[in-house]
């Protein structure tokens, strides 16, 4: 098998545990050293290169602490499915007007009243390195997908 069919397979199952997640928790690093949580909406499936992209102000305070410290935890859940998922990866910000019209969605209206016209509209553009899944009842121990290693085989 080759390296991008792994790639792919992994990015596929790592879809498929987060499909119907509508809300995660963003942790960054502050200047402090201290992790600083929030909570964003996923409006989009992880894209073909293994990358989460969400929507934010770029003068917000985790744009801040990301451009201090990229690294970043992304924590979600689904209890009713006994799913709980943790991705570490690295984010940067993106105020492209091409991917910032590509990827709206009128849901998006709530947090950002002018849409597309909104000042300060950017991307936080999440590269996956890994996953830790925890998928059943009985699972003490978490699976793991490494999107680093597959990319590096």
């Amino acid at each position: 098998m080759t390296n991008s069919k792994d790639r792919s397979q992994q990015i596929d199952q790592l879809r498929t545990l987060i499909r119907d997640i509508e809300y995660v928790m963003l942790t960054t690093v502050d200047d402090d050293g201290s992790l600083h949580s929030r909570p964003m909406s996923i409006f989009s499936d992880i894209d073909a290169d293994g990358k989460l992209w969400f929507f934010t102000s770029a003068d917000s305070h985790k744009v801040f602490e990301i451009e201090r410290r990229q690294q970043v935890n992304i924590s979600l859940s689904s209890p009713d499915k006994q799913r709980y998922i943790s991705i570490l990866g690295t984010a940067e910000l993106v105020r492209d007007r091409n991917e910032l019209q590509e990827k709206w969605q009128p849901k998006l209206q709530t947090w950002f009243p002018q849409g597309l016209d909104e000042p300060n509209l950017a991307l936080l553009k999440v590269n996956i390195n890994k996953a830790d899944y925890w998928d059943s009842p009985s699972s003490s121990r978490s699976q793991i997908i490494n999107l680093l290693e597959v990319a590096h085989r």
